[in-house]
């Protein structure tokens, strides 16, 4: 577990809503969402700055209102070229005696009303050992929460992570950070022979935590949750190996095309290039261009894959079959609902009086709710409401939404991004309520985004785009069926080659393609086809042979029944 400081926990209680940690049900040391950065954090890799590094800062700290200070643990510190209008705080003891406890209050007075902040050391030790435990780094912690800009270049960059890669050539000796960087180490100077074996040996050691190696003369940004990078080399997030998995390795580097900024040149980022690096055409001119994060890889993703391979194999090689004991599922494809839909949601959930909520995927206001519940009122319900956060402490801890679960007979999931509802539910009191819901004969639904999430395994969970059908971080779904990945808008988007590659690499997993306004009620392990006329459910079993120009799919219609656990076709009731 990442520890902070005392003082920077006193400001996170500041921020208990946002930041406290859950009682999660299933796995309690699965990793929480982490705090998102509403500010930016400029990380140099050593060497000369790229020319626009400085010029990019302060754009992004206010530009021409921008309140600069450069933040320095040594008495030989001058302000950088390019940071002209900051204010030099100098903070240090000579002789190796204490730092003067006014002078770190004076300097947390000037921090609290910056807007960017520019790190200067010595050395990770000697700036950690000043302003470690101070009312200074709860100011620096405080100013990346308020949407300000930090940055430094070269070794100070490793005091911002919690574990502190304090040296060694090969084998790192470690000390302790700042913990401005959630869930990282972090190493400079990466392109150096040996950096990358002395990264991955402290990751073998804190396999939890990402590994994070930047090149001199490049520079990896982290805004919100997401690292970018900009200059002549590149950056590597790296996670250790297990039994099952070798070592990931992406390399993040920059995109100088203007096609960089589109959803499946980033797509192809996330999943790791194999592009040259380019590094004469990826170096910047001295123009300063508006900062826009092209969101290349997701730090949340990185730490959940890197907390994944702690646990058990995912997906286990043997999943358990299909089933839901108690209660139903209904599983829409997305692009509307297929007929009959709204009739058998409040069938099953004990019918038109039965409290149904709705669970909005991306929708933050009421009103947008409200569109969907209007909608149930008129097709005869009677009793509809809501349920949203975006933070999971809330949904671990608020008694109202507890209370809403525990009298609801329906659920509806809505559509969106996948990755969301999981960031939000997963692992939290809720989570729990809604399998209760199952177990007391209720029934959970949900369509397109809301239809993924249902399985064990969650197709498309990428936060970077939903192009990848396979996700590492964002692979598991909420398991209200097990053994399966579910896919939504299956013909219309062309996704039955994605289905194909993902049972090819689990053949264990039963995958299943939902067209629009198609879906399936899973009642125990049978499966009944409820669709629009022309559309399809398609079912991917690799226990059967897959034959030459024949498709590797069976395609079931409305009012078809399938044995999930059978994995076969069924005849229709009577």
């Amino acid at each position: 577990m990442v520890h902070l400081p005392h003082t920077v926990l006193a400001a996170i209680a500041s921020l208990l809503v946002l930041a406290a940690p859950t009682r999660a049900q299933f796995d309690p040391n699965w990793p929480e969402p982490l705090l998102p950065l509403l500010g930016t954090v400029f990380l140099g890799g050593g060497g000369e700055l790229p020319a626009e590094a400085l010029p990019r800062f302060v754009q992004m700290a206010g530009g021409d209102e921008a309140n600069l200070v450069v933040l320095a643990s040594s008495e030989a510190a001058t302000v950088p070229d390019g940071l002209g209008q900051a204010t030099l705080v100098k903070v240090f003891a000579a002789d190796g005696a204490q730092v003067d406890a006014a002078q770190l209050d004076q300097a947390a007075a000037k921090l609290a009303k910056a807007t960017g902040v520019w790190l200067l050391a010595d050395s990770a030790q000697q700036f950690v050992e000043t302003f470690g435990g101070s009312a200074v780094a709860t100011q620096l912690f405080m100013l990346v929460h308020r949407k300000g800009v930090l940055g430094g270049n070269g070794d100070v960059v490793t005091a911002l992570a919690a574990t502190r890669i304090a040296g060694g050539k090969v084998h790192a000796t470690l000390g302790v950070g700042l913990d401005l960087v959630p869930a990282c180490v972090l190493d400079v100077n990466y392109d150096v022979a040996q950096r990358q074996n002395r990264l991955l040996g402290v990751l073998a050691s804190q396999p939890t935590l990402v590994g994070v190696g930047i090149e001199a003369g490049t520079v990896l940004v982290l805004h919100n949750r997401f690292f970018d990078v900009f200059g002549a080399g590149s950056a590597y997030a790296c996670l250790a190996a297990n039994e099952h998995l070798a070592v990931r390795i992406e390399r993040i580097h920059p995109e100088v095309s203007p096609r960089s900024q589109r959803r499946p040149q980033r797509n192809q980022a996330a999943r790791g290039s194999r592009r040259p690096a380019g590094r004469a055409a990826a170096r910047q001119g001295s123009r300063v261009r508006p900062y826009r994060a092209r969101r290349l890889e997701d730090l949340m993703a990185l730490h959940r894959d890197a907390t994944a391979r702690t646990r058990a194999r995912f997906p286990a090689v043997q999943p358990p079959k299909p089933n839901v004991a108690k209660g139903s599922l209904i599983i829409v494809g997305g692009g509307g609902s297929p007929p009959g839909f709204m009739e058998k949601f409040m069938e099953l959930a004990g019918g038109k009086d039965a409290l149904l909520l709705y669970i909005p995927c991306t929708e933050s206001e009421e009103a947008n709710a409200e569109r969907t519940l209007a909608r149930w009122r008129r097709a005869g319900a009677t009793n509809v409401d809501f349920i949203h956060t975006k933070d999971r402490h809330e949904a671990d801890t608020s008694e109202e939404i507890h209370a809403k679960l525990r009298r609801a007979g329906g659920l509806f999931f809505g559509g969106g991004r996948q990755w969301n509802l999981v960031d939000s539910w997963q692992h939290t009191e809720s989570h729990r309520l809604m399998h209760e819901l199952l177990q007391r004969g209720g029934v959970i639904a949900g369509s397109s985004a809301g239809a993924s999430i249902q399985g064990s395994y969650m197709a498309r969970g990428n936060s970077l785009g939903n192009l990848d059908s396979m996700a590492p971080g964002y692979d598991t779904g909420l398991g209200f069926l097990t053994g399966v990945a579910i896919d939504q808008h299956f013909s219309q988007r062309g996704r039955r080659p994605d289905m194909t590659k993902l049972v090819d690499r689990y053949p264990q997993l039963l995958g299943i393609g939902l067209d629009e306004a198609s879906s399936i009620i899973v009642q125990g392990h049978i499966a009944t086809c409820l669709c629009r006329e022309g559309r399809h459910v398609h079912f991917y079993d690799r226990n059967l042979p897959v034959l030459p120009d024949q498709p590797d799919y069976l395609l079931l219609s409305n009012g078809q029944l399938y044995d999930l656990a059978a994995r076969k076709v069924i005849a229709k009731k009577e």
